[in-house]
C-alpha cells in the first residue's frame, strides 16, 4: 500500500478538562479553530499531550468523534490508538476507520514490553491490520519505555505490515532517526516529534513534525524553518533558542500541566490534568502564559 508522505506542522493537542477532572469536548472546536488560524495543518489526537492513555476507551472514542467533527476536513488527523491491552487498541483502530481518519498510530503497550525489533514488528502488525484500510504510524517515544533501533524495526515491519506508513519519531536519537529516513530507499515518512531538536531534524531532511508547542506557539516554528530555507541562520538560531526557553519552562513546571497553562496564550482554558500528573494552580496557569508570551514577543 503506497501512502503519501505528510508535510508541514501538526500539532498534539490538549485534552481539556473541567474542574471535576471530566472531558471538556465543547472546547475542542475552539482548539481546531486556533489551529487552523495559526496554520497548522493537523492534529494527532489523544496522545502523550493529550494525556490519552489517562483516560477510559468510551472517552478517547468521544474525543475522536469530537475532533473529527470540529475539524470538519480542515486538518489532517491522526489517532493515537495505543493502549495497555492490544484488544483495546484494536477497538480505536477500527474507531479510526469508522470515522475516516487519515491515519491512526500506537505507542507500544508500557507493562508487558516488546523487548526486541522483532516482537515490536509482531505487535504492530497485529494493532495496524484493526484498520487496514488506513495508514499506521508507529509511535516511538522515550516515554514508553521501549528503546529499540527504528531502522531495523522497518527493515523487519517492511512487507509484514501493508498499511505501515512510518513512524512518529519522538526521541533525541537523530543517528537513529537519520537511518530510518533512508530505510528501504527511503519510503517510509519518518515525522520528527522533539521540538527542541526541530532544527536539527530539518537539517536531516525533516518535512513534517508532530509537536506539543505548535498548539501555543506556532509562530516560532514558521520562522525558523522561512529563514532555515533562506539560509538565515542567525534567525534560526534565535528563535530556537525562544523554543528551548519555551521548552524550559515545560520542563521546570511538570510538562503537560505547564502546557495546558500556556494554551491561555490562544484564549482556551485546558484545565488542570488527571492524576498522576501535578496540578497547577490558576494563579501559576496565568504566570506561566505570561512567561511564554514573553519570550515568544521578545
Amino acid at each position: 500500500m503506497a501512502h503519501k508522505k505528510l508535510a508541514g506542522l501538526l500539532a498534539a493537542p490538549f485534552t481539556p478538562f473541567d474542574e471535576l477532572g471530566e472531558v471538556r469536548y465543547d472546547l475542542i472546536r475552539k482548539q481546531a479553530d486556533s489551529l487552523v488560524a495559526d496554520g497548522v495543518k493537523g492534529a494527532y489526537i489523544c496522545g502523550t499531550t493529550g494525556e490519552g492513555i489517562s483516560c477510559s476507551i468510551e472517552e478517547r472514542i468521544r474525543i475522536m468523534e469530537a475532533w473529527k467533527e470540529a475539524a470538519d476536513g480542515r486538518l489532517i488527523l491522526i489517532a493515537h490508538t495505543g493502549a495497555l491491552s492490544l484488544k483495546d487498541a484494536e477497538v480505536l483502530g477500527r474507531k479510526a476507520a469508522e470515522l475516516k481518519y487519515d491515519a491512526f498510530s500506537v505507542i507500544p503497550p508500557t507493562f508487558f514490553k516488546p523487548a526486541t525489533e522483532e516482537m515490536l514488528a509482531e505487535y504492530c502488525a497485529a494493532a495496524a491490520a484493526a484498520a487496514p484500510e488506513l495508514p499506521f504510524y508507529y509511535y516511538h517515544t522515550m516515554n514508553s519505555g521501549v528503546n529499540l533501533c527504528m531502522s531495523r524495526f522497518l527493515e523487519l515491519a517492511d512487507g509484514r505490515i501493508p498499511n505501515l506508513a512510518g513512524i512518529k519519531f519522538n526521541h533525541h536519537n537523530l543517528y537513529d532517526y537519520q537511518n530510518a529516513r533512508h530505510v528501504c530507499g527511503g519510503k517510509y515518512d519518518i515525522i520528527f516529534g522533539v521540538d527542541e531538536f526541530f532544527a536539527g531534524a530539518l537539517a536531516l531532511g525533516a518535512e513534517c513534525f508532530i509537536g506539543s508547542t505548535y498548539n501555543y506557539s506556532a509562530e516560532l516554528y514558521f520562522r525558523i524553518w522561512d529563514a532555515f530555507r533562506a539560509g538565515d541562520w542567525t534567525t534560526v538560531a534565535v528563535n530556537m533558542h525562544k523554543v528551548c526557553r519555551g521548552v524550559d519552562l515545560l520542563v521546570q513546571n511538570g510538562g503537560i500541566p505547564a502546557g495546558k497553562a500556556m494554551m491561555l496564550r490562544k484564549g482556551i482554558d485546558c484545565g488542570g490534568v488527571r492524576l498522576p500528573l501535578k496540578q497547577l494552580s490558576k494563579e501559576k496557569h496565568r504566570e506561566i502564559a505570561d512567561a511564554m508570551d514573553s519570550i515568544v514577543l521578545s
